[in-house]
């Protein structure tokens, strides 16, 4: 008499050329307030993927621990942290079959450069979107998000904090804003 058992069947196979559909990840970067997390929202609806944003991550990560003065030796170490992290996630996702909409700051070409690396290592396809408006619109924007604290509010930006982000984001160089998707947001 045999005996029965609960056990899983074994599947013989080489699994890691089984997902040849490469996915994409829509990579999301421009100046504070140009319109980014609005942008990502409706790509996200669009590509039906995950969306991740840095600005939430580090809200709920670091936001109790802030600094009262924007210091970016501060800042800077905790947002590499939470862009792992996410890449960490985003990596899986891509892996199963969805494409990921990326919103995670991006400030520095090496950083641009170094995500795209990422991407195409894992055998996925890296789509830059850059978001862009002109600055008093977005002075007047993080003055309305701050006050109205809506759908892409997370935390107060104070213009000492503004000036710091702006400082420190490079804009793209001409060679990438021959690959990217350049999005020129509503000038209102």
């Amino acid at each position: 008499m045999t005996k029965s058992t609960n056990r899983l069947p074994i599947i013989a196979g080489d699994f890691s050329t089984m997902n040849t559909n490469k996915r994409i990840a829509h990579l999301i970067y421009g100046p504070t307030a140009a319109g980014k997390s609005t942008y990502a929202r409706r790509l996200t609806t669009e590509v039906k993927g995950v969306r991740f944003a840095i600005d939430e991550w580090m809200h709920v990560m670091y936001g109790a621990d802030a600094l009262e003065q924007m210091d970016m030796t501060w800042v800077m170490p905790r947002v590499a942290r939470c862009q792992a992290q996410v890449w960490s996630v985003a990596q899986q996702i891509l892996n199963i079959g969805t494409d990921v909409v990326l919103e995670l700051g991006l400030l520095r070409k090496i950083d641009r450069a170094s995500i795209k690396a990422k991407v195409e290592q894992t055998g996925h396809v890296a789509v830059f979107h850059f978001v862009d408006a002109e600055l008093p619109i977005r002075r007047q924007r993080v003055i309305s998000r701050n006050a109205d604290k809506g759908e892409t509010y997370s935390f107060n930006v104070t213009p000492r904090m503004f000036e710091a982000m702006e400082s420190y984001f490079e804009r793209p160089t001409e060679n990438e804003l021959s690959d990217l998707q350049l999005v020129l947001a509503p000038q209102e």
